[in-house]
């Protein structure tokens, strides 16, 4: 018998929980392990040459984070909602710890590993070497990100409408 969800933040032990957000009206994750903080929306500082996803940096706690806004990481045209949140990630060796600009953040969501499948070649557009697993959750998937694969690759990566 499978467990069942857990998605009022609650996490179960031994199950992998993962922080559900929303980008251009889809459901992404990211490993909840790695989300140091929940900020609201701050402007940043515009940097010289930095790819058009890295808005700028930001002053949090006595560093300079670089943010990355995840409708441009993606490819999304159109800009998001008025008040989006930033996500303290931890990131990569140049940048352990990024600010990800996501739409809105929904739950932490706990689910079984036999709940989250392996990828398709392409989710939503974007290839699988990008996503850790994808699950069904209320009825729509929730694509669990590689956020160090997506902040590392030089690419660009494609949300489909």
């Amino acid at each position: 018998m499978t467990e069942p969800a857990t998605t009022t933040g609650e996490v179960i032990e031994g199950q992998p929980a993962a922080l559900m957000f929303l980008v251009a009206g889809r459901q992404f994750a990211v490993d909840l392990n790695r989300v140091q903080h929940i900020l609201e929306y701050q402007a940043p500082t515009r940097t010289p040459r930095r790819p058009p996803f890295v808005e700028g940096i930001i002053h949090h706690k006595a560093r300079c984070l670089p943010v990355v806004n995840l409708r441009k990481r993606l490819g999304v045209e159109e800009s998001g909602p008025p008040n989006p949140a930033l996500l303290l990630v931890a990131g990569t060796e140049r940048d352990p710890v990024v600010a990800l600009v996501v739409d809105r953040v929904l739950r932490v969501l706990s689910l079984p590993a036999d709940r989250w499948v392996a990828p398709p070649p392409r989710m939503f557009g974007i290839r699988a070497e990008f996503i850790r697993g994808v699950a069904n959750e209320g009825g729509r998937p929730v694509v669990w990100l590689e956020e160090a694969k997506l902040l590392l690759s030089p690419e660009p990566i494609g949300l489909l409408a």
